[in-house]
């Protein structure tokens, strides 16, 4: 029998689909997918909890199926985080070197970085990681890793993801009603970083743009470090709604509509191709031109990727994305999207899939950009060391629930992920 300790579970919790996948390590260190499961969604909007007691029966429901379908039991999982209440922001720290050495230690940096957890936010907000970008010492700027470096004045810039607890607690509170226990909470668009984007690409300079039915994620790496993250709160579903409005039809036939004949550039389309809408409940039947389907897409499209626009502009990184832009999540399917992203940002656009990642085996069924969260979730357990995730159990049936709770937001972000 397998086990356990190979065994590697997620949930992506997501605004349209709910999905459990499972995990099973090989000898040579990679994940095998070995069971998926997923159910619309219930209770989630905009990324976001809205019904405590719908999703949990939809987590439930994925559960119960996938550990009957593999035969295996989970006991942990890893999990996502999104929405729009994620934001991040910009800060700038110092201090004065005062050891007596006259060098900069590894002390004197994770003072500089504790300093940033002190900034004013919201209440009921947290800040959930501080992600180092560059570090000045004296007056020599762009240093990466200023330790054991001589200097009087050490000068850090950061980037403070924060969230809304309120949202880590309703996740919590799901997951662990349907008996399981989180392994780490993960911010959604940094898994699906890791099935989709090459270190190369992060290096290089790339946005990644996952659409989901709710929100769009963005995240912005340079020189293989985090530098934005934004959420906007437009995705999928607000496509559909727009077709259903536009063509006056009910909202299960807008996404089949969007779904089998939309396009996201309405110069491409033949303006001859029409789609007949069957009768349903006594209406006559409808006939609707895939020019006017795809000039709805193409207009609710363009504002989205507008938004994606001003998000690269603010970091001042346009003219270094020498990656491009990836284009993951459900709605970067959509017929052209990337035609349409590249003639409006004038970047190169490709679509992301989670496959790219050699660590993990899966078949084309699950090589779908609906699947990048999902999969990165999976390859954020791959990457954390067995033997650390034995003792965190430990830890956590030792700790009350308050201390529990800090260990619980403290592994949103592996420090592994942003060494610099």
């Amino acid at each position: 029998m397998t086990s356990r300790n190979n065994i590697i579970a997620a949930i992506d919790i997501g605004t349209t689909k709910i999905v459990a996948i499972m995990g099973e390590v090989d000898a040579d260190g990679r994940l095998r997918i070995i069971g998926m499961e997923k159910t619309v969604s219930r209770g989630v909007k905009r990324g976001v909890i809205h019904s405590i007691e719908d999703t949990i029966g939809a987590i439930s429901e994925v559960v119960d199926r996938l550990t009957e379908k593999t035969n295996k039991e989970i006991s942990t999982v890893y999990v996502g985080i999104a929405g729009q209440h994620i934001r991040s922001i910009k800060n700038r720290q110092f201090k004065y070197i005062q050891n007596g050495i006259g060098e900069i230690t590894k002390m004197d940096v994770e003072e500089i970085i504790n300093e940033n957890f002190r900034i004013p936010i919201e209440v009921g907000e947290q800040i959930l990681h501080v992600i180092p970008q560059d570090y000045v010492v004296d007056k020599e700027a762009g240093i990466r890793n200023p330790i054991g470096m001589a200097g009087r004045r050490l000068d850090g810039n950061f980037n403070i993801i924060i969230g809304r607890t309120a949202s880590a607690r309703n996740i919590e509170k799901c997951v662990k009603e349907v008996g399981l226990e989180i392994e780490e909470l993960v911010l959604e668009p940094l898994a699906s970083s890791l099935s989709v984007l090459s270190e190369e690409e992060k290096e290089a300079g790339v946005v990644l743009v996952d659409i989901g039915g709710g929100t769009t994620d963005i995240t912005v790496y340079f020189d293989g470090i985090l530098r934005h993250t934004a959420v906007i709160p437009f995705g999928g579903d607000i496509v559909t709604r727009d077709i259903k409005e536009g063509c006056s039809v009910l909202i299960k036939q807008a996404e089949a509509l969007k779904i089998q004949f939309g396009e996201a550039v309405a110069d491409l389309v033949d303006e001859e191709k029409v789609v007949t809408i069957p009768s349903v409940g006594g209406w006559d039947p409808k006939e609707i031109s895939f020019k006017t389907l795809a000039q709805i897409i193409q207009c609710r499209m363009e504002e989205i990727i507008d938004s994606v626009k001003f998000q690269i502009e603010i970091t001042g990184l346009h003219d270094k994305i020498g990656a491009g832009i990836v284009l993951t999540g459900g709605g970067a399917l959509l017929t052209n999207l990337d035609v349409l992203t590249q003639k409006q940002t004038g970047i190169d656009v490709r679509i992301g899939y989670p496959g790219a990642s050699s660590k993990i085996i899966l078949d084309e069924t699950l090589n779908q950009p609906i699947y990048a969260t999902g999969i990165g979730l999976m390859l954020k357990g791959l990457n954390k060391p067995r033997k650390k995730t034995q003792n965190q159990n430990t830890d956590k049936n030792k700790t009350g629930k308050k201390k529990g709770f800090q260990k619980f937001f403290s592994a949103l972000f592996d420090t592994d992920d942003l060494k610099m």
